[in-house]
This record gives structure tokens, C-alpha cells and sequence, in this order.
């Protein structure tokens, strides 16, 4: 199949070159005269772009030379996205000709707002990096965001998480449009793990303060302060002179969060701190953040982080020796 890398200036060059070594890979991988993937990169004017760090790529055609491509493969702007957003319009038209001409379009991380910005994620499943999730969520509130996803695949566009996630993406392109007997050799020989299904769990919680109210803002602070205590919605509304309604839906217009979601992410944070760092027992953990019953917490945290607390430990704790 005919595949377009798509690159621009600010574009990741490790994406792009974690793109073309997988896909090359999985020619030499497959069996026959033929191989699966006829790779092209292309840049808006032919040009070579300058990538982050100031590494520059070379490109093969410009985009006007490309009338039909059946995948495009944009590498994503983890540090750059700022800086390249706003060129992100000039790339619409020839996105949206490829996609009605039936392409399927494949975004790596942030490139997802490239997907936003040629209007294709209206009424699609997306996910992008999780520390972007609420920008694109404001930016395109017509998409169906899911962050907690590595992949989304809706109609014609395909997405992924966070600057790993490429991988992830790269096996499942692989699968999809060659083989999972080619994939799964890719898998064996690059030492990639199979594909993986969230990135919640890789999420560091950033605490939402730049919103200009003043009085959740104190609310906030205690919270931070206070969280292991037992705490009362009802009773932190009056704590702070609020009315109970007004009090909640002045939180969620601040933070994006209802008081009680607020407390949990903040307790699961502290978890999850503590799950890298010491050897303490769930039990203990559980009540040092503010909960009782463990089984309750083990549950909440698989259902928020993606993993129970023991393989979260496992997985981002170093082993004792």
C-alpha cells in the first residue's frame, strides 16, 4: 500500500524516524517479491523540514505531487506544538482530499490537532497525549475524546497517545493493512510489547489553579492540605461560606472537576507516589490517603489509572535486590 509520511518543520524526528524504520522493517520482515508498504515523504512544498532540536529531514515530494495515497502517517509536537499550530490550516484541504478519496489518516500524539484543524475528528472517537487532552477537548469540542486511550480508530481516522505510543500505532498499522503474523514478528525482533490499550496510566495529574477564582482557589489549597481527612462535600461547601449547589458548580466551572472527582484524583495521586516509592501495604496506603476499605480503593484505582495498585507498584517501582 501506498503510505505518505507527512512532515512539516517542528514535527517530532523521532517519530518520523521510528515510522520509517518499522515500516521498512516490516518489508524485510514480509514474505513474497512484494513488499506491503511503498513509504513516501512529503512535505508541503517538497522542501526539507527542520524538526525538533534542529534536526532536519529529508523529503521526498511535495504534497501536490501526491494524488492519491491510501495512508497518511503524520509524526506528532510533543514540545513544538505551540510553535507549530498555527501552519496546521495549510496542511486542511490536501488531508481532507485524501480522506474523501478514501486514505485512511493515521495522527502520532499531538498530531491529532493537525486531524482537528482539517475539521476530521467532528463526531470521531480521538485520543492524543493526555497532557493535551483538555486543549483539544476546548479546541474541537465536536470530537469524541477518550485520552485514556492509546489508540482510536473511527471511520477512517486512526490516532494514538503519548510520543511511545508511535510504536503502538506502527504494530497496529502493521496488522491491519499486512499481517498479524507480520506484526507480531516486528514485535518479536524490535523488542516492541504487543499493542497496549491505555495511557492512563502514564498520566501525572497537573493541578488545575490558573482559573482565576479566587475562592476555590482557597478551597483547592485546603484540599491539598486536608485530603486524608474524612471530608464532607456538603460540609467543605460550608467550611468556606458557600451554599452547597452554588459551591459545586463553582468548582466544576474552576477546575473542570466536581469536588468530590477533585479530592479522588488528588488521594489517588498521593497513591500512586507512595506505590513507587516505599513497600507500604495496600491496607496502609489506603488509610494514610483518606479510605477505609481497601477493596473499595483497589477497585477506584483500577477503574481511574487502568491497573490495580499491585501491577501499577510492579510496573514503576524498581525491583528490590
Amino acid at each position: 500500500m501506498h503510505v505518505t509520511l507527512l512532515l512539516t518543520d517542528h514535527c517530532s524526528a523521532a517519530s518520523a524516524s521510528i515510522a520509517l524504520e518499522m515500516l521498512t522493517a516490516a518489508n524485510l520482515f514480509a514474505a513474497g517479491d512484494t513488499p506491503p508498504f511503498e513509504v513516501v515523504s512529503a512535505s508541503l512544498d517538497g522542501a526539507d523540514v527542520t524538526c525538533l532540536g534542529g534536526q532536519r529531514l529529508q523529503v521526498d515530494a511535495a504534497l501536490a505531487e501526491l494524488t492519491h495515497t491510501e495512508l497518511v502517517l503524520i509524526p506528532g509536537f510533543l514540545f513544538t506544538l505551540k510553535k507549530a499550530l498555527p501552519s496546521f490550516t495549510r496542511y486542511a484541504p490536501w488531508l481532507r482530499q485524501q480522506q474523501a478519496q478514501g486514505a485512511v489518516i493515521a495522527s502520532m500524539c499531538t498530531a491529532a490537532f493537525m486531524l482537528g484543524e482539517a475539521g476530521l475528528l467532528a463526531g470521531r472517537k480521538v485520543t492524543t497525549h493526555w497532557a493535551f487532552a483538555e486543549l483539544l477537548r476546548r479546541r474541537y469540542p465536536e470530537a469524541q475524546l477518550d485520552e485514556r486511550q492509546i489508540l482510536c480508530e473511527d471511520n477512517g481516522v486512526i490516532s494514538s497517545g503519548g510520543a511511545s505510543a508511535a510504536m503502538d500505532l506502527l504494530l497496529h498499522l502493521i496488522r491491519r493493512f499486512a499481517s498479524l503474523e507480520l506484526a507480531q514478528q516486528c514485535s518479536k525482533y524490535l523488542l516492541i510489547d504487543n499493542v497496549r490499550s491505555e495511557q492512563s496510566v502514564y498520566v501525572m495529574w497537573s493541578l488545575p489553579k490558573n482559573h482565576g477564582d479566587g475562592d476555590i482557589l482557597q478551597v483547592q489549597n485546603w484540599l491539598e492540605a486536608h485530603f486524608a481527612q474524612a471530608i464532607v462535600i456538603d460540609e467543605l461547601a460550608q467550611r468556606f461560606g458557600f451554599g452547597v449547589r452554588n459551591f459545586k458548580r463553582r468548582f466544576k466551572e474552576a477546575t473542570g472537576y466536581t469536588p468530590l472527582a477533585y479530592l479522588q484524583t488528588l488521594r489517588l495521586e498521593q497513591a500512586k507516589q507512595l506505590l513507587e516509592t516505599t513497600r507500604m501495604s495496600l491496607d496502609s496506603i489506603t488509610y494514610k490517603i483518606g479510605y477505609e476499605d481497601s477493596n473499595s480503593f483497589r477497585r477506584l484505582f483500577l477503574q481511574r489509572v487502568g491497573l490495580l495498585p499491585a501491577a501499577y507498584r510492579k510496573k514503576f517501582q524498581p525491583a528490590v535486590r
